[in-house]
């Protein structure tokens, strides 16, 4: 009896002391990795954020963001307005805040600013009141026509080109301008072994049928439940070596393609790049894409004599010095140089005559804290957000100058 007691100590002890020895070891990798040490709980808080989620599902007890998602036959995917889950602010096409009109209205000088979650996130009404760039606007310039710029939220989460192209496309002749705010979503298909345009995770969810065995949902909601389980448990949550590995199953994840299933189509043999290429070919081929879909959105404004221009999102990465707090929300930083030759080869456009421009430096002189996330910058429940603000000020002097705006007499210089 007494040596399987010590058997089981011992096992115990020594359990234990590899346990023990492990998160020494994470600890020890972080600390070098990073320069500075993060508690677990604050990394896998900020691996888990996404404030343009939070802002979605704000209004609503219980309910996922996958609750919030409506199928799209253009779109993909929006939202919707229905009980129990449906988001408060939703409008006639499934995005966010004024209706979309069928034609242009006679009284106003129609923008439509289309991008990701940042986009959506930028055009909320500021405290009931507009947005700020559409006060920005209002406030120094006037529109072509002498009407009142009225601005359109066309971004919603997870979206990228081609998604802002379509939603252009068909409302091309119910507005004067069109604005795109992107990047950051776009990047991630830089190198990866799907088309530019495959499709983010929630057309899946919206469209079942389109992975109907459900091998790779089941994978990502089981990845889901244990990281849930993790977070939430007092002991798995002061974990550096527990981070580490969720961490690495959510690369895992990001990186590799759904399981092939014995079908013969499916979402990603529709969208997938030749096998032969190599990480370069599938870089350049991607970029190339964007830029065909930028330089479509300006053919067909052409066509409807609709003014553009095209702003490359801030990401924190690059430009900004962060602060230790936007340091741990905004990791994994390791895009930088992906990113930034991604900018430089849109930027190649000006050549053409595209109105594209980088906003990569718009946070370069702030020394505060004003990213929230990977990419969203902090805003208040009104919609309150200095950061957004800045992009604003940023974006109304750059379409002032490329479209000639003529300046109001009472106009004043923002910062």
């Amino acid at each position: 009896m007494k040596r399987i007691v010590f058997n089981v100590v011992a096992g115990t002890l020594a359990v234990v002391i590899v346990l023990v020895g492990l998160e020494l070891l994470a600890t020890g990798y972080l600390l070098v990795r990073d320069r500075r040490y993060t508690p677990a709980r604050a990394r896998l808080a900020a691996a888990r954020r996404n404030t343009f989620i939070d802002m979605v599902t704000a209004g609503s007890s219980g309910c996922r963001y996958v609750d919030t998602l409506f199928p799209h036959p253009y779109l993909a995917f929006v939202h919707h307005g229905n009980a129990p889950c449906g988001v408060a602010d939703v409008n006639n096409i499934g995005l966010f805040g004024r209706d979309f009109p069928s034609e242009k209205p006679g009284d106003k000088f129609v923008v439509l600013v289309t991008g990701g979650s940042v986009a959506a996130q930028f055009m909320r009404f500021v405290r009931g009141g507009p947005s700020y760039l559409e006060a920005a606007l209002n406030r120094d310039y006037d529109s072509p026509t002498g009407r009142p710029f009225w601005l359109l939220n066309g971004g919603d989460g997870a979206w990228k080109q081609p998604q802002q192209l379509f939603l252009f496309l068909l409302y091309a002749d119910a507005v004067d301008a069109v604005v795109t705010l992107d990047g950051f979503n776009e990047h991630f298909m830089l190198g990866g072994f799907m088309r530019f345009e495959y499709p983010a995770n929630n057309f899946a969810f919206v469209n079942p049928m389109a992975n109907s065995d459900f091998s790779d949902v089941v994978k990502r909601w089981m990845a889901a439940r244990v990281f849930t389980f993790a977070t939430g448990n007092p002991i798995l949550s002061r974990s550096q070596a527990v981070y580490l590995v969720l961490a690495r199953i959510d690369q895992y994840l990001r990186e590799t393609p759904a399981a092939a299933v014995p079908r013969k189509t499916t979402v990603e043999s529709m969208f997938a790049l030749p096998g032969t290429w190599s990480k370069e070919q599938r870089i350049g081929w991607t970029d190339a894409q964007y830029q065909k879909y930028i330089r479509a959105m300006d053919a067909v404004a052409a066509q409807h004599h609709v003014l553009t221009a095209h702003f490359i999102q801030p990401a924190p990465a690059i430009g900004k010095v962060l602060t230790p707090e936007e340091r741990t929300l905004a990791e994994p930083l390791d895009y930088a140089a992906l990113y930034q030759r991604m900018t430089r080869d849109l930027m190649q456009l000006q050549s053409d005559g595209t109105p594209i421009f980088s906003l990569l430096d718009v946070f370069n002189e702030r020394h505060d804290t004003l990213y929230a996330d990977k990419v969203h910058v902090h805003q208040d429940e009104d919609g309150t957000s200095e950061g957004y603000r800045l992009i604003a000020e940023r974006i109304a002097r750059q379409l002032g100058e490329t479209w000639q705006l003529e300046r109001k007499k009472l106009a004043s210089v923002h910062p």
